[in-house]
């Protein structure tokens, strides 16, 4: 008597899930990246009603960790090792917390544009690490994608006016770029079975921990803000925070951390346009076609259902 062969799924149906898994991935990263758009405007609102920075950013990481605990606790995911809570609570005492320090120490010497700028090179390193790892492959596809969004960044960025560039300020803007790439390229590297959202709890506790050092350390937190800047600072911790940094972990454990990276230079193009449509700024006609390449690079990297997620795995699960 002859065995028993498992039926192989057609081939037209792994086709059809890895496109779907690859656009899941993909929708999350971008509803990451327009939730962290809003970051410099609640910021604003927030220092506008006399809250600080360091207390501000320890507001954040407080809200953003308590809400991500309160969600933990409800699903109950499996306890991962403690070696791997370690890292995680790392990754944000150290990573985040150094990632987001650079960046608004950057701002002054070069302004929101050219400092974001700067940190959009990160998807450059993201994406050379992960092929020198071998993770990730040059398709012709990926290159264009990444060329589109970063050109597309750029012409975004400057079409709405800069500045000359200062040194301090550069090697600042440069420096956050590559902790937030080393931010990124670690927590994709955790066990995947490792819940998101408990992974963002961890990083989120883990930053909040360093800001309370810091505060304590410069005097603070004294709090003496206008009640409105608890509003503020708030909804920056459940929105650009909490909500983005989870969904952007769970978009790159499908996409990979190349093409989350990629498809996060949505962020500073949704800022623009947030600025152009809420708060009447200008946007010409190059950063126009800045936006216009952004949008394009996401929808080529949604054109790849046979390539590999960028973690050794095929999309086809």
């Amino acid at each position: 008597m002859g065995r028993l062969i498992a039926a192989r799924p057609p081939a037209g149906r792994s086709a059809s899930r890895a496109g779907s898994r690859s656009a899941r991935g993909i929708a999350l990263c971008v509803a990451s990246a327009l939730s962290f758009a809003v970051l410099p405007f609640l910021g604003n609102a927030a220092y506008d009603a006399g809250v600080g920075l360091p207390e501000l950013l320890l507001i954040r990481f407080v809200v953003a960790g308590v809400a991500l605990s309160l969600i933990v606790g409800v699903r109950r995911p499996a306890r991962p090792p403690w070696r791997l809570v370690a890292v995680a609570l790392a990754l944000g005492a150290v990573g985040y917390a150094t990632q987001s320090g650079l960046y608004f120490a950057a701002l002054p010497y070069n302004g929101p544009s050219l400092t974001t700028l700067l940190l959009y090179t990160f998807p450059v390193v993201v994406f050379v690490v992960a092929l020198a790892r071998g993770r990730e492959h040059a398709t012709p596809t990926r290159l264009i994608a990444l060329l589109l969004a970063l050109g597309g960044v750029a012409a975004v960025l400057l079409g709405t006016g800069s500045g000359q560039l200062h040194p301090v300020g550069v090697a600042l803007g440069l420096a956050t770029a590559l902790a937030y790439a080393a931010y990124i390229l670690i927590g994709e590297a955790l066990d995947p079975s490792f819940d998101r959202v408990l992974l963002g709890a961890l990083v989120c506790t883990g930053a909040a921990v360093t800001y309370t050092v810091v505060n304590l350390a410069s005097g603070g937190p004294t709090l003496d803000f206008r009640p409105i800047g608890w509003l503020w600072a708030g909804t920056l911790g459940l929105v650009a925070t909490a909500f983005a940094l989870t969904v952007f972990f769970a978009g790159m454990r499908l996409v990979g951390a190349a093409t989350a990276s990629i498809v996060s230079c949505a962020e500073p193009v949704a800022t623009v346009l947030i600025g152009v449509s809420l708060f009447g700024d200008r946007l010409g006609p190059v950063a126009l076609i800045g936006a216009l390449g952004v949008v394009t690079a996401v929808i080529l990297l949604q054109l790849r259902p046979g390539e590999s997620n960028g973690t050794g795995h095929p999309r086809a699960s």
